[in-house]
């Protein structure tokens, strides 16, 4: 694929994907009700709480933030859990569909003759 407007093609077809919406929909869900549960149970600000929240279930974890009180551990016990595998799940399907749109436009512009 060549340039940005066939990368975005791509990303295009991969978001049109009904399996794709889904998994990212309960993806973002599961990120926003963790925001609130941590805003509210953990007395974090709503950029702390989000950010927690995205680096948590990214694996990436920097430990600037954990949780103090006992709900909130035990909350994210099952939010890591849980989330990790939604998280991998969406994004190994959003990038298998992006491959397919990609392999299809270098099969459309071989047809082609480009």
């Amino acid at each position: 694929m060549n340039g940005l407007m066939d990368w975005l093609r791509a990303l295009k077809y991969a978001l049109g994907s009904v399996q794709v919406q889904i998994l990212l929909a309960l993806t973002f869900s599961q990120i926003g009700i963790a925001t609130v549960f941590y805003h509210w149970i953990e007395q974090w600000s709503w950029i702390d709480a989000f950010y927690f929240s995205v680096i948590t279930i990214a694996t990436v974890g920097y430990g600037d933030f954990s949780p103090k009180t006992d709900a909130g551990k035990l909350f994210t016990v099952f939010y890591i859990l849980l989330g990790i595998g939604l998280f991998v799940t969406a994004t190994a399907t959003l990038a298998s569909q992006f491959l397919a749109a990609a392999k299809e436009e270098i099969r459309r512009k071989r047809d082609r003759g480009e």
